[in-house]
């Protein structure tokens, strides 16, 4: 695989970068009020420029890290507005290079997520997508972009389901990523300007032996995935009274299920396994 540069990428990390603004922008739509929405939506991330975020280096999602995601995505679900919490906490911003997506650009506000996805036309990183999240503290989410986006086939290929789902499937990708890179055991390689790095990947039945050349103008991180450990999180999280069936025994020693109410406590944070099977350790 080559990592080609991309416009909107130089401009993000490097402040006095001009340039490349020429070459980064919304494509040309026959709908103006889409256009217009998009255009709005990169002035937003031109403001967010200003700010100099952390944006770290773009890192390229690899096959064994997705699976890894796939695997421990349900962990994570139940603790959704934390996650938010914790990453705006964190000043959590950066670049996700996604091999079916584009270049992702995302941010965190105040239990809001941000997300930008570009898409490389001809050299030119074209805004195909901008919406921000908002998380409730009973983990739901709520999605503000534009009503009619993605009925616009300028923007978006395949049916009408398909394309109602893409906001919902690029946020889950988003917070499983974070997630899995801040809590599970990864394992990140930089790949420097004009080298190619060799990857060999053995993962749950994976297989792959993979080049990623970096032509890319600066530095990229790769991030891979073949170690198995637990998601450690050793906060305090509050967690609420609840009911539950508890198995007893009655006079006669047969067993029944009561109902208990077990009542609110604090646990000191929480111990999950990433992936059920463990790393195959043998020698290739």
């Amino acid at each position: 695989m080559i990592i080609r540069k991309r416009p909107i990428i130089s401009w993000l990390l490097n402040i006095d970068n001009v340039e490349d603004e020429g070459k980064f922008g919304v494509p040309m739509l026959s709908n103006k009020q889409h256009f217009g929405y998009l255009a709005n939506g990169l002035k937003f991330l031109s403001d967010v420029r200003q700010t100099q975020p952390d944006w770290g280096l773009p890192e390229l999602l690899m096959p064994s890290f997705e699976v890894v995601m796939k695997k421990s995505a349900k962990s994570f679900y139940g603790i959704d507005h934390q996650l938010f919490q914790e990453f705006y906490k964190d000043n959590v911003c950066g670049i996700l290079l996604s091999r079916d997506c584009g270049t992702i650009v995302y941010g965190f506000g105040e239990d809001t997520l941000h997300v930008w996805l570009f898409r490389e036309d001809g050299g030119i990183s074209n805004l195909y997508m901008y919406f921000y999240i908002e998380s409730t503290k009973d983990n739901v989410r709520h999605i503000y972009t534009w009503p009619t986006l993605t009925a616009d086939d300028q923007l978006f290929a395949g049916n009408k389901e398909e394309r109602e789902q893409i906001y919902e499937r690029l946020a889950n990708k988003l917070m499983v990523y974070l997630a899995v890179k801040k809590y599970v055991k990864v394992e990140t390689i930089i790949v420097p300007v004009g080298t190619t790095a060799k990857l060999d990947d053995k993962i749950l039945g994976y297989k792959s032996k993979e080049k990623v050349r970096n032509e890319s103008g600066q530095e990229v991180i790769v991030m891979d995935s073949r170690w198995f450990r637990k998601i450690v999180n050793d906060n305090e999280i509050f967690v609420r009274g609840f009911f539950r069936f508890q198995n007893k025994k009655d006079e006669k020693g047969e067993w029944y299920k009561e109902l208990i109410f077990v009542d609110s406590f604090v646990r000191h944070g929480y111990h999950r396994n990433a992936l059920i099977e463990e790393e195959n350790n043998s020698k290739e």
